[in-house]
């Protein structure tokens, strides 16, 4: 595989020289994906305490203590992933290069059961010293595939995705069968966040290429599975671009100042930082056409997740979790000492090369979620998950429901010593509004050290849950996940 006639081996030599290489060896930036890099953690492992330690093992429990009644309607599997380190390194590890492991719970007719097993990659098997799954494609770059970071269910498959390496295909049942390139028509990595055309069943997801140019490329995969569409986007460097957007007829991407430097490599846990220099800006494209992209420049900001964006005739609005500094003074990424990062409207005039920005909440949240029948289309609610105070170990408190049309906010599950991951809605099957069904989440109790699965009501979103399932075991901090119906 080359790039620009370079090899990609070339091109990290090349660019990875004198003192990093002397810092951390041969192949210094796949032992940085691996967690073996050089560049400490100021803390010695705050990744690796409390709520963020591994598990050491693989369950499988069945008939699982039930507090409420699990709604008849639910019947699939909830699927959560995130890093749970086989061989960790203190002095070196970072949460985002952790081993992936998914936890499912399956319920079924009113009763629930648990699940979890590492996603066998060829690094975490050659960890526990299992042979890598046969039949394989050829990695794409020198990246290790850590398999953390979601989840998607699409075309037949469940893919963990880890957004610098290609996605890696499991079973329901959380077996592995094995790194995934869309047969052959894959040749870069895919974004951790891929989004379901509710009305075409596409799956529509850019992957952004460290070792490019080209650094950005647009793919469409039909309802099998079957990548129909790929185009190039110029994009001038490699920067962090976790999440995007679409809408009914255009595609919104986010050019923003953290940029990938391989000179960090031994200086830092992650070889990226926040670069004044680089220009702010969002792009806007027809999805009939995606490499015509329009730019649009914003007030220099991060954003990791974004919640929903949709046509307003010329006009397109995009929600979104907006950090106003990542990767600056705190190498891990998260602490730079500003205010939490919360929700907020941009609404992009292309055309007028303007973007009006409006605060719609001001607690700090993440992980913002909607209704995946309103992916891409107009949405009057959203969930979030509420960010604690930096003093606190636990990182998280409830979660929140928007009503974005009145202004409104919900609170659940503010509670002391607890701490939600992202909240997950999932339709009634017979339902037609777009709050009617449940949000699940699993949530820690730090007071005694272990998790449930808390099921709400979305209708009802404040009142008391309609059941909390009892896990068998603690589970541990991740980031993302998804519903797979029965």
């Amino acid at each position: 595989m080359t790039t620009g006639g370079v090899s990609r081996r070339a091109f990290l030599a090349g660019t990875l020289s004198g003192g990093a290489l002397a810092a951390v060896g041969v192949d210094p930036w796949m032992r940085v994906a691996a967690g073996l890099g050089a560049g400490g953690n100021d803390d010695g492992g705050r990744f690796l305490r409390g709520n963020y330690a591994p598990v050491d093992d693989e369950l499988d429990v069945a008939d699982l203590a039930v507090e409420g009644t699990i709604p008849a309607a639910l019947n699939g599997h909830l699927l959560r992933v995130g890093p749970n380190p086989i061989a960790p390194n203190p002095a070196t590890y970072h949460w985002f290069l952790g081993d992936g492991m998914v936890h499912s719970v399956e319920l079924r007719d009113g009763t629930a059961s648990y699940r979890n097993r590492w996603v066998r990659t060829d690094d975490a098997a050659a960890k526990l010293g299992e042979p890598p799954r046969p039949g394989q494609p050829e990695r794409i770059n020198l990246v290790h595939s850590a398999a953390n970071t979601a989840l998607v269910a699409h075309g037949g498959r469940v893919l963990a995705l880890y957004e610098v390496s290609l996605p890696t295909e499991i079973t329901v049942d959380l077996d592995t069968v094995g790194s995934f390139d869309y047969a052959g028509l894959l040749h870069s990595p895919m974004t951790a966040h891929p989004k379901v055309d509710p009305t075409t069943g596409e799956l529509l997801f850019f992957g952004l290429d460290i070792f490019g140019p080209p650094f950005l490329r647009f793919h469409v995969a039909d309802t099998t599975g079957a990548i129909v569409q790929t185009h190039e986007i110029d994009l001038g460097a490699p920067v962090m671009m976790h999440d995007f957007a679409v809408t009914e007829s255009r595609l919104v991407f986010m050019d923003l100042p953290v940029v990938y430097d391989f000179a960090l490599v031994g200086k830092r846990p992650l070889p990226v930082a926040w670069d004044p220099d680089h220009p702010a800006r969002v792009g806007v494209a027809p999805r009939d056409n995606p490499s015509a992209v329009d730019w649009v420049e914003v007030d220099p900001c991060f954003v990791f997740h974004t919640l929903n964006a949709y046509d307003d005739v010329d006009r397109v609005v995009l929600d979104v979790a907006r950090h106003e500094k990542v990767f600056d003074r705190d190498p891990t990424g998260f602490d730079e000492g500003g205010p939490r990062p919360w929700l907020e409207r941009w609404t992009i005039d292309p055309g007028g090369g303007r973007i009006g920005v409006d605060r719609l909440d001001d607690r700090g949240e993440e992980f913002p979620r909607v209704d995946p029948r309103v992916v891409g289309r107009p949405h009057r609610y959203g969930y979030g998950t509420i960010l604690r105070s930096r003093d606190s170990k636990l990182g998280t408190s409830g979660v929140v429901k928007h009503d974005l049309d009145r202004g409104t906010a919900e609170v659940a599950g503010d509670e002391k010593g607890v701490a939600w991951s992202e909240a997950i809605f999932v339709p009634a099957p017979e339902g037609t509004g777009e709050d009617e069904g449940w949000v699940l989440g699993i949530v820690y109790d730090a007071g005694r050290d272990g998790s449930d699965l808390v099921i709400l009501d979305a209708t009802d979103f404040g009142g008391a849950p309609v059941a909390r399932v009892r896990m068998p075991r603690r589970v541990p901090f991740g980031f993302h996940g998804t519903w797979v119906p029965a």
